[in-house]
């Protein structure tokens, strides 16, 4: 089995996990409207996205094994966090520049 298609297949399983719902449901304030834990503000449901608070992949180790990685996706409903779609790209582009920093830092020390 493909790493990618192995990623694919626990991610859809995660969508179906009983915490991560109950994270959904604690933050509606009425009926399809959602509090963005970031900013506050209310928002539709196409317009959130639900947010492991923990990268499931951290930025400064990257993958450390399937183990790790299941355990991060599978949570517990406070490791959730609703977010707007703004902030949510805010935080994703800041990891991925953490990402980015820390493998080219890697690379340097790697070529010395």
């Amino acid at each position: 089995v493909c790493s990618s298609d192995l990623t694919a297949a626990l991610r859809r399983a995660s969508l179906r996990w009983p915490p991560r719902n109950m994270a959904l449901k604690k933050a509606r304030v009425d009926r399809g409207l959602y509090r963005c834990s970031m900013c506050k503000e209310t928002f539709k449901r196409d317009d959130i996205h639900i947010d492991h608070i923990v990268p499931i992949v951290d930025p400064s180790k990257g993958f450390i094994g399937w183990d790790d990685y299941i355990e991060k996706l599978f949570c517990q409903e406070e490791d959730f966090q609703i977010l707007c779609k703004y902030d949510h790209e805010v935080k994703t582009l800041l990891e991925d520049e953490m990402r980015k920093a820390l493998k080219e830092v890697d690379n340097e020390n790697k070529s010395e």
